[in-house]
């Protein structure tokens, strides 16, 4: 009599792939934040995700979990998820944050310079953000990014990148949205230059104050654009989305990578 083989089954695989596949979804709708693809005040509906993703709803039910862990989505009773909306006092607070924690990160970073491959690693970051074509704005998200995060590492301390990672994102989700034409972006570019020269120079009184600025900068525009969109003498409010859920990138296969 034939007996039906069984595969074997190393121990933690299954939770391995779901792993990875909560990774997956985490990132995907998280990236989908931070470039606008879904709005302050969205909701996010699993079934008409997990048209595309593709994963279990408690894949999508783990991801949101962290999502909200980071601030990015709100968890409403009976309502399901929405991403995060901030009020005007919110936001300020977190650029007030924001402005003294990248000032020093950008202070450090110049007092490092010299270290190791500090340097190099720099170089290597700015050579690749400085050609930015400012018409871009996919690619200037990224190196953005890739330019912030690079001042943090440099700093040395191995908190400031959860800290500020925390308090960048919902405030940029927004700003990427609402604010990235060409000419914002070509501004922004020139205080990168500035910051940049400051770091690579080793002068850390002027890459804390050129960082300073280039916050300061950011803050008095998000604010302009809110009071813009809420009306003469009303208080500044983010714009109301449409609740109309727009679904996240593709991926390749519906295997967890």
């Amino acid at each position: 009599m034939k007996t039906k083989a069984t595969a074997a089954r190393a121990p933690g695989v299954d939770e391995h792939r779901h792993g990875e596949a909560v990774d997956f979804v985490f990132e995907t709708i998280r990236q989908g934040i931070i470039t606008g693809r879904f709005a302050p005040g969205q909701r996010l509906v699993i079934r008409d995700l997990a048209e595309e993703i593709g994963y279990s709803r408690s894949t999508f039910r783990e991801a949101f979990r962290r999502l909200a862990a980071e601030k990015l989505v709100s968890l409403v009773p009976n309502r399901g998820v929405a991403v995060q909306r901030l009020t005007p006092r919110e936001m300020a607070d977190l650029f007030e944050i924001r402005e003294l924690l990248e000032g020093h990160a950008a202070r450090r970073a110049a007092e490092r310079i010299g270290q190791g491959d500090h340097r190099r690693r720099f170089l290597a970051m700015w050579e690749k953000v400085r050609r930015d074509d400012a018409a871009d704005r996919a690619a200037f998200i990224e190196h953005n990014q890739l330019f912030h995060g690079t001042i943090v590492e440099l700093a040395g301390n191995t908190r400031l990148p959860e800290m500020l990672g925390q308090l960048q994102l919902p405030i940029l989700m927004f700003q990427w949205r609402t604010i990235m034409t060409r000419q914002e972006t070509e501004t922004s570019q020139a205080e990168h230059e500035t910051i940049a020269k400051a770091i690579l120079e080793g002068r850390p009184d002027q890459a804390d104050s050129a960082m300073r600025r280039h916050v300061q900068r950011a803050k008095r525009r998000t604010f302009d654009t809110l009071a813009g969109s809420s009306g003469a003498g009303n208080e500044a409010k983010p714009p109301t989305p449409a609740l109309s859920t727009r679904r996240a990138g593709h991926r390749p296969a519906r295997t967890a990578r």
